[in-house]
């Protein structure tokens, strides 16, 4: 009987002391953000660092892409793409949706893919490659395959767009 009042009595110490580190923990991070706070009301250069902000703002608006919804994310780089593709001799070319996800780590940024299938010509693939990094709103390749057997190019490739709502669920 003792033996299990003292086996009870210890676990609830136990458990107590696991609390009163939480509450310690979360103390001492409240206390670093209040002396983080403080110090940022000494600083007499907001407004250089208010431009600053403006300009990464900027920055970032014109390397990512903009839509509304996911359509019209899908529609926008297809277009880009094919504008991409007009002037290099790619022959039966297609292009296909994607997918199209929420990035995890980053809230409102949606990742679309498409998909650039077609017959080339050697020298092409690089020209292709030139055109989508020199591209006016930024467009990672995922990936790249060529297959001289039948010269068929197959490119997946990704933007990031802002914008987009989240589905109502």
């Amino acid at each position: 009987m003792w033996l299990i009042l003292g086996i009870v009595s210890f676990y609830a110490v136990l458990i107590q002391a696991d609390r009163v580190t939480a509450v310690y923990t979360q103390y001492a991070a409240e206390v670093d953000r209040l002396t983080k706070a403080e110090a940022m009301l000494t600083q007499k250069d907001w407004p250089e660092l208010l431009e600053s902000e403006r300009n990464t703002s900027r920055a970032l608006d014109a390397v990512f892409w903009k839509a509304e919804t996911q359509g019209l994310a899908q529609a926008s780089l297809q277009a880009a793409i094919g504008d991409m593709i007009e002037g290099l001799n790619l022959r039966n070319s297609r292009i296909r949706s994607g997918v199209s996800q929420p990035l995890a780590d980053v809230p409102g940024v949606w990742q679309i893919q498409v998909q650039l299938d077609g017959q080339y010509s050697p020298g092409m693939e690089l020209q292709l490659l030139f055109a989508i990094a020199s591209y006016s709103k930024k467009v990672v390749v995922d990936r790249l395959d060529l297959s001289r057997r039948n010269s068929r190019l197959s490119l997946i490739c990704s933007a990031y767009f802002v914008g987009i709502e989240a589905e109502q669920q």
